[in-house]
């Protein structure tokens, strides 16, 4: 994605949500004064926090566009992700707000009356938020931007709540029932649904994320294909922003090859993927003699052995066996069901050593970091 088609994307997308929604809020708040319906206020409330959550999208975007500088050397891309965390704040507040002051009406009632016109504005305004949802859904997963992906979200669930307020408001025309308030809350709490699951996502990537399994098998698959590379372990992943991320992995290369060899293939593998993912990856490097045919049935041996240990077992790597000294390196990756790395240690220990009696093993224990 061209920086300059992304920013493009974002301002534009950004603005017209600004403009929409300070329309719609304008027009809601006003008619839900004039009428006296408490739901008609909160979407209208509702569209005035988005317009505050499209102006912190583009503030975020402009600050996660500043160059790195010697304190942040991978620049600020992340304040995208917190300008994400801010909008879930904003939404979720507004919920709680409009939650509390429905539940208030419930009990202590109050006369509403909508015209004709003012419904048919009301129907009107759904008809543009799903032209919102759609239009920010789509330019938020062509550029990969969680706060669009976010904005568009929370625009499907406005037309929603309206709709809702619309129903209530017919509703209100044949029954004497609170059904205005009764609106607000269900209003509310699909607010404060957009709000958790946007809070949800975007606390998801600050923290960080499992690498996608796609992500992965492209990434193998480069690895691959630059001999006498195999492999692709312990791969993690670091977004520094939807634009700039880096990651660590190991590889492996046949024990007798040249170090000159090796490392033009990984300089090759390095620049490769940084072309066709955009990720920066610096590798780790396992040299292995398994074109031997004992090392071959030793490790599978091995890795029988430890499944027998604990189920928690996945798979083993940089398998190598120094015949001169009958010594074994291997990494074991487990999965995150493995809690007590002592014990599982001690009980490996004594397998291997009951398995293969003459023979010294080395090993770690990777997590299970991708698939």
């Amino acid at each position: 994605m061209i920086d300059e088609e992304r920013k493009h994307i974002i301002n534009r997308n950004s603005f017209i949500g600004i403009a929409v929604n300070v329309a719609l809020a304008l027009i809601k708040v006003t008619i839900g004064l004039i009428s006296g319906s408490l739901a008609i206020i909160s979407d209208g409330l509702n569209n005035a926090s988005d317009t505050l959550s499209s102006l912190i999208t583009v503030l975020g975007y402009r600050l996660a566009k500043k160059k790195p500088t010697h304190s942040h050397p991978l620049g600020f891309g992340r304040m995208e992700y917190i300008s994400a965390l801010v909008v879930a704040f904003i939404v979720l507040y507004v919920g709680f707000s409009l939650l509390f002051s429905s539940v208030s009406k419930i009990f202590h009632p109050q006369e509403v009356y909508v015209s004709p016109i003012m419904l048919a504005v009301i129907i009107l305004t759904v008809f543009l938020k799903l032209f919102l949802w759609r239009f920010n859904i789509k330019s938020g997963k062509k550029i990969d931007s969680e706060a669009l992906i976010l904005s568009g979200t929370d625009a499907l669930t406005d037309a929603l709540s309206s709709i809702i307020t619309v129903i209530s408001v017919v509703l209100s025309y044949f029954s004497s029932f609170n059904f205005d308030s009764v609106a607000g809350v269900i209003v509310s709490l699909f607010v404060l649904y957009a709000g958790f699951s946007s809070l949800s996502g975007t606390v998801s990537s600050i923290v960080g994320e499992r690498p996608k399994k796609e992500t992965v098998n492209e990434l193998r698959r480069i690895i691959a294909s630059h001999k006498p590379l195999k492999g692709g372990y312990d791969i993690q992943i670091h977004s520094y922003g939807p634009e700039r991320s880096v990651g660590t992995c190991n590889v492996e290369a046949p024990s007798d090859a040249s170090a000159e060899e090796v490392f033009d293939a990984m300089t090759e593998a390095q620049i490769e993927i940084l072309d066709k993912m955009g990720i920066y990856f610096t590798f780790g490097l396992y040299a292995v003699n398994d074109k031997n045919p004992q090392v071959i049935l030793m490790k599978n041996e091995v890795l029988k052995t430890l499944k027998s240990v604990s189920d928690s077992v996945i798979s083993i790597h940089a398998f190598h066996i120094h015949f001169e000294n009958y010594s074994v390196h291997f990494d074991v990756v487990c999965s995150f069901s493995l809690t007590d790395i002592g014990k599982f240690r001690k009980e490996v220990d004594s397998a291997l050593k009951k398995e293969f009696p003459g023979y010294t093993f080395q090993y770690n224990i990777d997590p299970d970091y991708a698939d």
